[in-house]
């Protein structure tokens, strides 16, 4: 494996998000780095800071968005502009009252109203040793998670003994326009690895979004090329908690 892909894999891996997929989004470490969140192409979404009120909001390109502030609460209801219609993403930063500023990647879906939650950072100072250690332990998982999918994308390594492969080769239903082909699992303690081939079967390009792949138990997804061709093909590895009978 090339080290500029590994690099590539360790940024995408920085920004996956650790909760299932739902019609509301925590989203975790905005502040510090650019994350990819759904919202709807056609329904009104609603933006929020967790405890905090949202003070200014800047999109990368003006007037992609018309969006409406509910002062009382300090949230933002947006809907995406009809006059001029975005093909792939949008890039929105956001500004809290205490001056944070969050940075997200907007993916417009044809899907219903989407709300999104902004996590601020926590303070240092004064955290209790419970969330001290809940962080540590979720920091251990991510690093895990990390040297996994390193691990599947890497046809080269040897590989730690502590973690077995077992190939598959099994075709997954997923979307009419692509073809999932489940090549092989890992098992490494308490999750399982996941490689998966996936073919855009379909005339028109695909856009493909890690987080379109989170289903229950989910916890890392990482796709090699997220743009693809009619014809062409990727690679995709996912990362979730392994079942009591595996």
């Amino acid at each position: 494996m090339s080290p500029k892909f590994k690099k590539s894999l360790s940024l995408s891996l920085l920004a996956l998000l650790l909760s299932d997929a739902g019609a509301t989004q925590l989203i975790d470490n905005s502040d510090k780095q650019h994350v990819q969140v759904n919202i709807s192409a056609r329904e009104t979404n609603r933006l929020a800071i967790e405890g905090r009120r949202i003070a200014n909001v800047v999109p990368a390109q003006p007037g992609l968005i018309n969006g409406k502030k509910d002062e009382a609460q300090g949230v933002l209801y947006f809907t995406m502009s009809a006059d001029q219609p975005v093909v792939g993403t949008m890039t929105l930063f956001v500004t809290d009252d205490r001056n944070v500023t969050y940075k997200l990647i907007l993916v417009p879906r044809p899907i219903s109203a989407e709300e999104i939650i902004l996590r601020p950072p926590q303070a240092d100072k004064g955290a209790p040793r419970r969330a001290q250690a809940a962080e540590g332990r979720a920091s251990s998982y991510q690093r895990r998670a990390k040297e996994l999918i390193l691990q599947m994308a890497d046809s080269e390594a040897e590989g730690d003994g502590a973690v077995e492969r077992v190939g598959v080769n099994k075709e997954v239903p997923l979307w009419k326009e692509a073809r999932l082909v489940l090549d092989s699992k890992y098992l490494d303690g308490d999750m399982v690895g996941e490689k998966y081939s996936l073919t855009n079967v379909s005339a028109a390009d695909m856009l493909l979004v890690e987080q379109e792949l989170f289903r229950k138990g989910v916890r890392a997804v990482t796709i090699r090329n997220q743009t693809l061709p009619p014809g062409d093909s990727t690679e995709i590895y996912i990362v979730r908690e392994r079942r009591d009978n595996e």
